[in-house]
C-alpha cells in the first residue's frame, strides 16, 4: 500500500509540474508578444517622427523657393521700371520635384487675385439729393455685389441681385465696429443671439474666409463655390487686375452697372491683359476695357466711369501651396508670403483657410 501511495504522489507532483510549466510558457509568450508589438509600434512612431521631420524640411524649403522666386521677381521688376505682377512672372510656375524616398510639390498663388472681404467694411459716403442706387455702395462693394452673381448654383441657375445684395450688407455687418444694422440684408449681434446655436457676431476685420460659412444669407453649397474667389486681407489691400480669375474678371464695368459681364467681354479683358498691364492708366486706357464699360454705362462716360477703386497691378501677399510626401507620410501646407521691395518674409502658416 506504501508503494502505491509514493507512485501516486510523484504522479501527483509531476502534472503540477507539468501546468506550471505550460503557464510559464504562455506567461512567456504573452510577454514576448507584449514587447515584439511594443517594439515594432515604437519602430513606426519613430519612422513617423522622421518622415514628419524630413517632410517639415521640404516644406520649410519649398517657403525659402518661394520666397527667392519673389524676392528675384521683384529685383527683376526694379531694373525694368514695371512693378507689375502677372500669371507669367517666375513665382506663378508650379514646381514640382522628387525628393528622396518622395516628392514636392508647390506652387503661388497671388491672395490680391482674390477678392479682399475686409474690403467691404469701408462705409460708402451719404449721396447727395437724386443721388442713384449704385451710389450706395462703394467701388469694393458693387464688386461683390457682381461676384456674388457670377456664382452659379445649379445648372444655369444664378443668386440674382437682390439676394446678393443682402448677403453684402450681413458681411459688412459682420466686420464693421458697430451694432447699427445695413440695409434689410444686415444682421447684428440681435440676429445671431437668437439662432439655434447663437454666438457672438465678430465686429472686426475677418481673420479666415471661413467667417463666412455663418454669415447671414450663406449656404454650405454657395460658401464652397465662392471659397477659391475670396480671402481675408487687411482692408487696404487691393485686387490685382492681372491676376484675377474670370469670375473677377466679369465684375469690371462702369460704376452704375450693378451686375457682372457677360463671359465673352471677361474673356476679352483676360486675353487683353496677356503680359499685364503695366499700371492702372494703361487698364483704363485699353480699347477692350473701355468697350466692356461703353456696354455697362447707361449714361456714356467711358474710363471716368470705371470702376477702379481698389484696383492695382501689382501684389505684396502671396499664398504657397506646398505638400510633400516621405515614405507614407503626406504633408500639407499653406504659407502666407509678405514681400514688401524685395523683402520676403512669412506672416502664417496653416492647414485651414485664410
Amino acid at each position: 500500500m506504501a508503494v502505491k501511495v509514493r507512485d501516486s504522489s510523484v504522479q501527483t507532483q509531476h502534472g503540477v509540474a507539468l501546468v506550471l510549466a505550460l503557464l510559464v510558457v504562455a506567461l512567456v509568450t504573452v510577454i514576448a508578444v507584449e514587447l515584439s508589438w511594443r517594439f515594432e509600434l515604437t519602430l513606426v512612431r519613430s519612422a513617423n517622427r522622421w518622415y514628419g521631420v524630413q517632410s517639415s524640411a521640404y516644406l520649410h524649403g519649398a517657403e525659402q523657393l518661394a520666397a527667392y522666386a519673389l524676392k528675384m521677381d521683384a529685383e527683376q521688376d526694379q531694373e525694368s521700371g514695371e512693378l507689375k505682377d502677372t500669371l507669367n512672372d517666375v513665382w506663378a510656375m508650379p514646381v514640382e520635384t522628387p525628393m528622396e524616398d518622395g516628392w514636392l510639390r508647390g506652387r503661388v498663388e497671388d491672395a490680391q487675385g482674390r477678392f479682399n472681404l475686409n474690403s467691404l467694411v469701408v462705409k460708402a459716403k451719404p449721396p447727395k439729393n437724386n443721388a442713384k442706387d449704385w451710389q450706395n455702395w462703394t467701388a469694393p462693394q458693387r464688386r461683390f455685389i457682381r461676384l456674388l452673381q457670377t456664382i452659379e448654383l445649379e445648372e444655369e441657375v444664378f443668386l440674382d441681385r437682390s439676394t446678393a445684395e443682402n448677403i453684402t450688407q450681413a458681411v459688412i455687418d459682420w466686420i464693421d465696429d458697430d451694432s447699427d444694422e445695413t440695409g434689410f440684408g444686415g444682421a447684428e449681434s440681435d440676429y445671431y443671439g437668437q439662432l439655434e446655436v447663437p454666438f457672438f457676431i465678430a465686429n472686426k476685420p475677418m481673420s479666415s474666409v471661413s467667417e463666412l460659412f455663418i454669415v447671414r444669407g450663406m449656404t454650405p453649397q454657395f460658401y464652397q463655390k465662392l471659397l477659391p474667389l475670396v480671402i481675408a486681407l487687411p482692408k487696404e489691400v487691393a485686387l490685382n487686375v492681372n491676376t484675377m480669375p474670370i469670375e473677377l474678371m466679369r465684375t469690371i464695368t462702369s460704376k452704375e452697372n450693378m451686375y457682372p459681364n457677360n463671359l465673352e467681354d471677361a474673356q476679352d479683358i483676360f486675353t487683353d491683359r496677356t503680359g499685364g498691364f503695366v499700371d492702372m492708366e494703361e487698364f483704363k486706357s485699353s480699347a477692350v476695357v473701355e468697350g466692356v464699360v461703353g456696354k455697362g454705362a447707361n449714361g456714356g462716360g467711358g474710363a471716368s466711369m470705371l470702376d477702379t477703386d481698389g484696383l492695382t497691378v501689382s501684389s505684396e501677399y502671396f499664398i504657397l501651396f506646398a505638400d510633400s510626401s516621405v515614405g507614407d507620410h503626406v504633408k500639407e501646407r499653406r504659407t502666407m508670403l509678405y514681400r514688401k521691395g524685395s523683402d520676403v518674409s512669412v506672416l502664417r502658416r496653416t492647414d485651414a483657410n485664410f
